[in-house]
């Protein structure tokens, strides 16, 4: 008989570990949230839609390209060269080369983990608050003290701090100490194509925002349907974190305007979300790429343990489905 895994969040970790460790194991993903994808994700309002997580990922590492080879064939992820520049209040925009490929999933980014979670057991509106050991196996309960299942092994790709949470009866804290994430607010508008100006994507600097794409203009979408992502720096995020929300859209707004001379009237919608756990802080003093505990069957991975975005999130789940594999054999 195959062990059990339960695997927590169905964000590209998640997915990864799941795909990587099928073959070897009962595998369920217990996903929070009504949709997979994590913060790779995508938001619509047709005839709108906006990826307010991850705009894009590189691809560096041979796993990640064998990966999405067969994706990038099939048109499920395409390459993007965007005009990109760089901004700052008062300067003049400098255009910023590119040397690499960057790679975008269509029709939004969430297609990516959609294309990954075919043949996967993945329980939806599942929120998995407590692990406890019984006997010989891991016991997973839901808010409602209900019991979710029996598992020999427990996996969380969740962000690092409900990560930390649900494990830290079972592993030690400095097991975690080495790791940080940070914020960021994703302002999404509706704007009229031919007011918005003709780069596709701008680094900002020296303001609250960090980051503009224009979204409608990727591979994939809508290009009539003028569709705006602004992210926040981490630091602005950080220190408004709590503040009242209306005042912080109108804040990014403001700024995106002055930014792109955009006037306020051209914009139809606005949205804004916020990302407490958006970004993974660089790993100063990295030990693996993944939270182990080979004794009690628990482990942990995601981006956060790399100290980088999307292809961190599959570098590490990569790396901890081998270290399990050498377990189960």
């Amino acid at each position: 008989m195959k062990p059990s895994i339960a695997i927590i969040g169905a964000g590209l970790a998640g997915l990864t570990l799941a795909r990587e460790l099928n073959l070897h194991a009962d595998i369920t993903v217990f996903e929070k949230a009504r949709g997979i994808g994590g913060r790779i994700s995508t938001r619509r309002n047709e005839p709108h839609q906006w990826d307010h997580g991850a705009q894009f990922f590189t691809a560096r590492t041979k796993p990640f390209q064998r990966l999405l080879a067969p994706l990038i064939s099939s048109g499920i992820v395409a390459e993007w060269w965007p005009t990109i520049i760089s901004l700052e209040t008062g300067e003049m925009p400098v255009k910023r080369p590119w040397f690499e490929a960057h790679y975008v999933a269509v029709p939004g980014m969430n297609q990516l983990l959609k294309a990954m979670a075919t043949d996967l057991n993945i329980q939806l509106n599942t929120r998995v608050v407590e692990v406890q050991r019984r006997r010989d196996k891991w016991q997973l309960l839901n808010e409602h003290a209900e019991l979710l299942g029996e598992y020999d092994w427990v996996v969380s790709s969740a962000p690092l701090p409900q990560t930390r949470a649900l494990l830290s009866a079972e592993l030690p804290d400095e097991q975690f100490s080495h790791y940080r994430m940070l914020p960021c607010y994703a302002l999404l508008l509706a704007v009229d194509d031919a007011v918005l100006p003709d780069w596709d994507a701008a680094k900002v600097n020296g303001t609250p925002i960090r980051w503009i794409s224009l979204n409608h203009r990727l591979p994939g979408r809508n290009p009539q349907a003028g569709a705006v992502v602004v992210h926040s720096t981490p630091e602005w995020a950080t220190a408004h974190l709590e503040g009242d929300q209306e005042e912080v859209k109108q804040q990014l707004m403001t700024a995106f305007c002055e930014l792109s001379d955009v006037t306020p009237q051209s914009i139809t919608k606005s949205q804004l979300h916020r990302w407490r756990y958006a970004l993974s802080a660089e790993v100063t003093e990295p030990e693996n790429e993944f939270v182990l505990d080979q004794q009690q069957c628990l482990a942990a991975c995601g981006d956060w343990c790399v100290g980088g975005r999307v292809e961190a999130a599959f570098t590490s789940a990569f790396q901890l489905a081998k270290a399990i594999r050498k377990q189960l054999t």
